[in-house]
């Protein structure tokens, strides 16, 4: 009897923690995600006073036949293109450095993922502030020290519009990939360097041949974390590159994937088309997901 009333005991407990977390989680996510998928196959549209229609893929069809679309989807890419070896690079330096043993230690690390900290929307705030053409502190910074003899309007030209929005973007998540690249430092055994050395390895070499093979499933799951954060950027570029006034026009040289989604529900109101906008984008990101895990991650597991 004893062990059936244990059972018993611990089935009522699991069923009382975990019933609450499993309703909200299927309310708030599962459920919204299914409604979702299946306005993605109507003619949804809050501006025309009509019961909407079953349509099919025909919303998929005409997204994929847009030039719009994959004028945003290159963008997108491009974003993603400039962010990730940049933020890749910060990160793993940083994390080399954290792993330093050095007094104050904790100190610096804390302060190291300040930024990650902050929600996007403030630090492209932030960096508007900074790159203002009139009174940004990187112009008054530059001009104290003779770098230019003019304030410049960074934010002007549309290619530098993007170029900012991967810097920010960098500044904003390079912390999470440095947290994840120290993990994995700290679980590589001193006793390999010791011995790299031993056998005449420098610094570089050590970094080359020992700590980047070992630390390639950190790096597949940093990759496949800050792929999806860079390919549904969304709040760095509407406050950095005035993504768009209430009511306004948006802006057409940094609008990407999530802005066009935005526009589509939120101002068309056209609910089933940016429904099936939302589901175009989540196989996108788990395509290249999968491909992180299988090329990157794997490969390190297996030379582990």
């Amino acid at each position: 009897m004893k062990p059936f009333s244990r059972l018993n005991s611990d089935s009522l407990y699991i069923i009382v923690v975990l019933a609450p977390i499993v309703l909200l989680i299927a309310l708030f996510i599962y459920y919204p995600a299914l409604d979702t998928l299946g306005q993605s196959t109507t003619n949804r549209n809050l501006r025309i006073r009509r019961p909407p229609k079953q349509i099919g893929l025909d919303n998929y069809v005409k997204l994929l036949e847009d030039d719009e679309f994959w004028e945003v989807t290159g963008r997108s890419f491009l974003v993603v293109g400039l962010t990730l070896p940049l933020e890749m690079a910060v990160a793993f330096g940083i994390a080399l450095l954290l792993n330093q043993r050095f007094p104050g230690r904790g100190v610096v690390r804390t302060l190291a993922i300040l930024p990650w900290m902050l929600p996007g929307v403030v630090n492209g705030f932030l960096w508007g502030w900074l790159l203002n053409g009139e009174y940004g502190a990187l112009n008054g910074f530059l001009y104290q020290f003779g770098l230019i003899s003019e304030y410049q309007y960074w934010l002007r030209a549309p290619e530098s519009q993007i170029l900012w929005v991967a810097i920010v973007q960098t500044w904003t998540r390079y912390a999470f990939p440095t947290i994840i690249l120290l993990a994995g430092l700290q679980s590589i055994p001193d006793d390999l360097f010791d011995s790299a050395k031993v056998d005449g390895a420098n610094a570089l070499a050590r970094v080359r041949f020992i700590t980047i093979p070992l630390l390639l499933p950190s790096f597949g799951i940093a990759l496949v974390v800050e792929f999806i954060a860079a390919f549904q950027i969304f709040d760095v570029v509407w406050t950095l590159t005035a993504g768009s006034s209430a009511g306004g026009a948006m802006n057409p040289f940094t609008k990407t994937l999530m802005l066009y989604n935005y526009e589509l529900v939120f101002r068309d109101l056209r609910v089933g088309l940016g429904a099936a906008l939302s589901y175009i984008i989540l196989l996108m990101s788990l395509a290249v997901g999968v491909i992180f895990v299988m090329r990157v991650y794997n490969q390190g597991v297996q030379e582990a």
